[in-house]
């Protein structure tokens, strides 16, 4: 199977022979599941943004819109608010080579953050939960800007997909709609959208996601996943708060790496995630059959 392989702008080098990549969340919406990682005043994002760059992290995820399907709902004009805020103070004092990753569904609130971020020279990536299907006109705003895309799988909604089958039957359509508009597909990662985003979706599903991920591979595309403190590892240790399932974390962090994962979106990004990381990345690189 051929290398996997990609480069965000000059700046990341992100594939099989290259250390697992980590994304801080900084997470701007008090709607949110998981309180810990909700940063709301400007001096909290600043001092946020800085401690995950010295603890490794490459690439800042700023989100101003909680995501879960039971959050309580915002305007777009809302989350162009919150996002200006972080943009700007995240944008004054991070280095050159730290990517921000925009994560939202709506074309205005991308470009706002793009013109924050192109006035002081930083790059930024657009991380979209619906896969493109929310907002039709964001599409339009990344080819226009050739801007690399985390796309996550879903349908109708969300992360409606319950199994690898279905995920990577979606990818492959959303990567060929791109293809046909010009999109360059290097620019292209996948996230398979783990998490309680249906009824439908239990945790055991998104456990076969992990055990499976490494057959996400064939799309030769970098595989993110985001699984920090989320629901499934709740229900699978019962532990129904999101602040005590780190342990579960840390060790679906761990397999999802031996399986293919190239990029982790983490709330805790420690010197403790790191290592696991790390070591998690160098049992991989040392097996010589790989799934």
């Amino acid at each position: 199977m051929k290398k996997i392989y990609t480069k965000l702008f000059d700046l990341l080098e992100i594939g099989d022979d290259f250390p697992t990549v980590i994304v801080g969340v900084i997470n701007l919406s008090p709607e949110s599941f998981y309180r810990g990682s909700v940063y709301e005043k400007p001096e909290k994002i600043r001092k946020a943004a800085s401690e995950m760059i010295k603890n490794g992290a490459q690439i800042l995820d700023i989100g101003g819109r909680s995501t879960a399907p039971w959050s309580e709902k915002i305007s777009i004009e809302e989350e162009v608010n919150r996002m200006k805020i972080a943009m700007e103070n995240v944008c004054e004092i991070i280095p050159d080579n730290i990517i921000i990753s925009v994560d939202t569904q709506y074309r205005e609130v991308a470009e706002n953050a793009f013109n924050i971020a192109t006035k002081t020279n930083r790059k930024i990536i657009i991380n979209d939960v619906s896969c493109l299907k929310t907002d039709p006109s964001l599409t339009d705003f990344i080819v226009e800007k050739d801007l690399p895309i985390i796309i996550m799988a879903s349908m109708e909604v969300p992360g409606d997909l319950c199994t690898i089958e279905e995920i990577t039957e979606e990818f492959n359509s959303t990567i060929e709609n791109l293809k046909k508009r010009g999109y360059n597909e290097n620019n292209i990662i996948l996230d398979p959208g783990i998490g309680h985003w249906i009824e439908k979706k239990t945790h055991i599903y998104d456990l076969k996601i992990i055990g499976n991920l490494h057959k996400l591979k064939e799309l030769n595309k970098p595989i993110l996943v985001a699984i920090s403190r989320k629901s499934f590892i709740g229900t699978t240790l019962n532990i129904p708060e999101p602040e005590k399932r780190l342990n579960g974390t840390l060790a679906a962090t761990a397999i999802a790496i031996y399986n293919g994962a190239h990029i982790v979106r983490t709330h805790d990004v420690t010197q403790q995630l790191f290592e696991f990381v790390k070591m998690s990345k160098a049992i991989d690189d040392s097996t010589e059959i790989h799934h």
